[in-house]
């Protein structure tokens, strides 16, 4: 899902999300700070290596089975993915933590066939994600120009590796090539990397000024927004968001208002066969039952009810 994970289907998540997941950013980290400690490499030298690490990732040729869970303040969703060789595609399991009632399935049932029994919409599919994706490998591209870093301190991870922690202001002598990248010109926070591992494992951030985006639409991100990514390792080289927030107001179009308050979370990594065609996917996605899933049961009793969106 690397990269292309962070994919919306609304102005909403195509816009911001895939246009901030593009950071695609480990879960925990150690909270004490010690004294900065520099590699013998510049901040941005450092952040260079980090973001081509991303963008040659892919993943291995490693294929994955995953759950994800996204909340607004409307309602929460959870998604079984899985990734086959055509692309990866998901199936809605659950509303508000509660199962799809037997219309729900069979509607869900019915999309995903589409997809199989179509090939022409499964290629408009794929054109859309390609497109985004192609987007966002420029806008993760562009980081290293974007922002003028500073070493700030280092912290101890999950494991026991080492965090160089960043600040980052936008570069004045920046000037962003399309719509899209304007939203680095009025954002500033703070970036974790794995020194020994040099990869991209956190990311604060938040509009210092208002800014303009693009992504197929006009629109206007309002300052004071902020969001959150965090990445980790979740199978051999294979690197994964697991958690995205986003908090945002503004307008689309000049117009119609933009209110974003979504978090999504990534959860129960599982490896599946790398050659799966479509049809093979589709398959699995049908014959998996979550009510018979141990692990799913489990994660679900610990969510809490309805579709409120988490405090910050």
């Amino acid at each position: 899902m690397k990269f292309n994970s962070f994919i919306a289907c609304t102005m909403k998540r195509a816009a911001i999300i895939t246009a901030l997941v593009l950071l695609g950013l480990p879960a925990a980290f150690g909270e004490s700070a010690k004294q900065a400690v520099q590699p013998e490499i510049s901040a941005n030298g450092l952040v260079k290596h980090a973001v081509q690490k991303e963008l040659d990732d892919n993943g291995s040729g490693v294929h994955m089975m995953y759950r994800l869970r996204k909340q607004t303040p409307e309602r929460t969703e959870t998604r079984e993915y899985l990734e086959t060789s055509a692309g990866t595609v998901g199936r809605l399991i659950a509303i508000n933590d509660q199962p799809l009632t037997p219309d729900q399935q069979q509607k869900e049932a019915q999309r995903l066939q589409h997809f199989v029994s179509d090939p022409s919409a499964w290629r408009d599919r794929q054109k859309k994600q390609k497109e985004d994706a192609d987007r966002v490998r420029k806008m993760v591209g562009a980081l290293p120009d974007a922002f003028n870093y500073t070493y700030d301190a280092t912290e101890v991870g999950p494991s026991g590796e080492q965090l160089a922690r960043l600040t980052f202001k936008p570069n004045p002598n920046f000037d962003p090539p399309t719509r899209e990248l304007r939203v680095y010109t009025g954002m500033e926070g703070k970036m974790w990397i794995d020194i020994a591992a040099e990869r991209l494992v956190r990311l604060d951030a938040h509009l210092v000024s208002d800014v303009d985006f693009g992504w197929g639409i006009l629109g206007k991100l309002n300052r004071g927004g902020s969001f959150e990514i965090q990445q980790q390792r979740i199978a051999g080289d294979r690197w994964e968001t697991t958690r995205t927030v986003l908090n945002f107001d503004g307008k689309a179009l000049l117009i119609k208002s933009i209110h974003i308050k979504e978090t999504e979370t990534l959860m129960d990594f599982r490896r599946i066969p790398d050659k799966l065609t479509l049809a093979e996917g589709v398959d699995m996605l049908q014959k998996y039952n979550p009510a018979q899933d141990t692990v799913a049961q489990e994660l679900t009793n610990k969510q809490p009810r309805g579709g409120s969106s988490p405090q910050r």
